[in-house]
């Protein structure tokens, strides 16, 4: 092919015309890239796309949330801490984030007794809760507690041989105390006798299970308590004190006695039929928060008080927690001796399903129903079963139902999850030889291989 200069003319033309066809392939697709934002998380646990409760909390935020972020611009882990707070504005325009300098910034960082870098401040009208740990576990809680309408107080009585909120032990309560407060519940440990007075801001009264006698004088305090409409929380087991009769029959109900044991725990590897499992949530708020099914250990049946009818009873009662079919209240008694021998007596046991939980509420002359909860067992709540099944998710929300906090009430609680390879023994040989032996003869071979053929040719 003979070139011209016609053909070199139309060869630098072309050339021109696709750079700049280039330039503006590059500027469009910029632009597409500031207009538009989408991302794709393909890792395993979906560790940068936040979890379905925190976009349904920030879905729900009821006005504008300020985060102020004490953060110097060198410090170590700032691009993760705007990166979190990007994620979480993506889902809410209600988000007002503010950087702040704690170099230059130290009356700030006094007032606000700002401990760490990275710290920041959430808060909402009144309501202000520090967060120190960078995780989404954290900053969704915090959105929680400021969201609440107002300050909520649980009071949980002591003096009887209670479950403790502070007790670290299986026994003790410590676990959800760390979530109550992480969500923005006051919590308050009080003896009757020392301080009669309950709290003006008392959202809900707690009982977990007293093991020793309630004087008189404190069942009258906390029946005059539910005439003035408060609000209760009930944590019965086999072995309470039968000092609170006065109480249960107040509100129209008893404990059926003797012991619930439940066969189709063995589906869980339990061989223990004293652990009943609840599938069967009533249509309540509660329930429908209940993401799974939950573990009762050694609950008690509940039911109302035979003979009282809803006509006659100002209350209205609903089964929250229902038994399996298969379960049964054991009538004899039951020992770890004796557990295989036992079986249903048409005679003498009650037959499944079986209440273990019961929701009580009555209209009020205020804006909402006075709020009770019956639950027949307290081992649920304890530091030995919170994390099993969906107890932590039933202790939640019940707690919010009993607080009022409707709009807070289906918000599973938010978890970590785990990031950490267990691997056995032989996995790790296999691993390891991998690395140490496989790995570098195939590369040998490879070699020997690309050597070979280079030397035949």
């Amino acid at each position: 092919m003979k070139i011209t200069q016609r053909t070199q003319r139309l060869f630098r033309l072309q050339q021109a015309l696709f750079y700049l066809l280039l330039i503006a392939v590059i500027v469009l697709l910029a632009k597409l890239s500031t207009d538009n934002n989408h991302q794709f998380d393909w890792t395993a646990n979906a560790r940068h796309t936040l979890s379905d409760s925190s976009q349904q909390i920030l879905e729900t935020l009821p006005s504008e949330v300020s985060i102020d972020v004490f953060v110097s611009p060198e410090y170590e882990y700032h691009k993760a801490i705007v990166d979190l707070l990007a994620r979480f504005q993506r889902h809410s325009d209600k988000l007002n984030v503010r950087y702040i300098d704690p170099n230059f910034s130290p009356d700030l960082v006094r007032e606000h007794n700002i401990q760490q870098q990275g710290e920041m401040i959430v808060s909402r009208s009144e309501q202000s809760q520090h967060v120190q740990d960078l995780s989404e576990q954290s900053l969704t809680n915090a959105l929680i507690s400021v969201s609440r309408q107002r300050q909520q107080w649980l009071v949980f009585i002591e003096g009887h041989g209670e479950r403790s909120l502070f007790e670290q032990t299986h026994f003790g309560l410590s676990t959800w105390r760390q979530q109550l407060e992480g969500q923005g519940f006051k919590l308050h440990a009080q003896n009757l006798i020392e301080n009669p007075q309950l709290p003006d801001n008392t959202a809900a009264v707690v009982i977990a299970s007293p093991t020793r006698d309630w004087l008189a004088g404190e069942v009258a305090l906390l029946t005059d308590y539910l005439d003035q409409g408060g609000n209760l929380l009930w944590l019965a087991d086999p072995d309470q004190s039968a000092s609170l009769a006065a109480l249960s029959e107040k509100l129209g109900i008893e404990f059926i006695p003797g012991t619930v044991l439940d066969p189709t725990s063995i589906s869980l590897g339990l061989d223990d039929p004293r652990f009943a499992l609840i599938s069967d949530y009533a249509n309540h708020p509660v329930g429908i928060a209940t993401s799974s099914v939950s573990l009762l250990a050694d609950a008690v049946a509940i039911q109302q008080t035979q003979g009282l009818t809803d006509s006659v009873s100002p209350w209205e009662y609903l089964n929250l927690l229902n038994s399996q079919a298969a379960a049964w209240v054991e009538s004899n008694p039951v020992s770890q001796d004796n557990l295989d021998a036992q079986g249903f007596d048409a005679g003498a046991d009650v037959a499944g399903p079986i209440s273990l939980g019961m929701v009580i509420s009555k209209a009020t002359a205020i804006e909402t129903d006075q709020r009770i909860a019956v639950i027949g067992d307290s081992d649920f709540a304890s530091n030995a079963y919170i994390g099993q099944a969906a107890n932590l998710d039933m202790a939640m929300a019940l707690a919010n139902w009993l607080a009022s906090d409707d709009a807070l009430i289906d918000i599973p609680v938010k978890t970590s999850v785990g990031t950490q390879l267990n691997l056995s023994r032989t996995q790790s040989i296999i691993i390891g030889f991998g690395f140490l032996l496989v790995i570098p003869l195939l590369l040998l071979a490879t070699g020997l291989g690309i050597w070979w053929r280079r030397r035949r040719r």
